[in-house]
């Protein structure tokens, strides 16, 4: 059961067989679904979510803690960004899903209980590292 009305914003980057099959997909009345190719404002898209589904990449990580942003990673790497998976699990700030359905449905979870959803917002913001560049610059 969705909270209300919901919207997803979808990012494909440059997978245009991807954004062009989402664009074509009929979606519940309940969410409103905008699709886009590649963009380079993320960090506005970021700003206007309450969470974000994406893979265990270690920018974008960064990038959610700096927003604050609960994590549901979808998939991973292997070798260099399945470690990103336990620091997000174990941090508080996300889980790691792989079938989209249970994707949906933890989204859905931390959507409709505040509490749970500020927690979360909560230990991502924590993780944030916004000066990380600046110091291992002048390490």
């Amino acid at each position: 059961e969705l909270p209300g009305q919901v919207q997803v914003v979808v990012v494909c980057g440059r997978n245009h067989v991807l954004r062009k099959r989402l664009a074509k997909t009929r979606w519940p009345k309940e969410v409103r679904v905008s699709v886009h190719g590649f963009i380079t404002q993320m960090s506005d898209f970021m700003a206007a979510s309450d969470v974000i589904v994406t893979k265990a990449g270690p920018g974008t990580i960064a990038e959610a803690n700096a927003r604050a942003l609960p994590i549901m990673l979808s998939s991973f790497l292997p070798g260099q960004e399945a470690g990103n998976v336990d620091y997000v699990t174990s941090g508080g700030f996300g889980v790691y899903r792989k079938k989209p359905k249970r994707i949906a449905r933890g989204v859905i979870s931390w959507l409709a209980d505040p509490v749970l959803l500020a927690t979360m917002s909560a230990n991502s913001l924590r993780a944030a590292r916004p000066l990380a560049t600046y110091q291992i610059a002048n390490d």
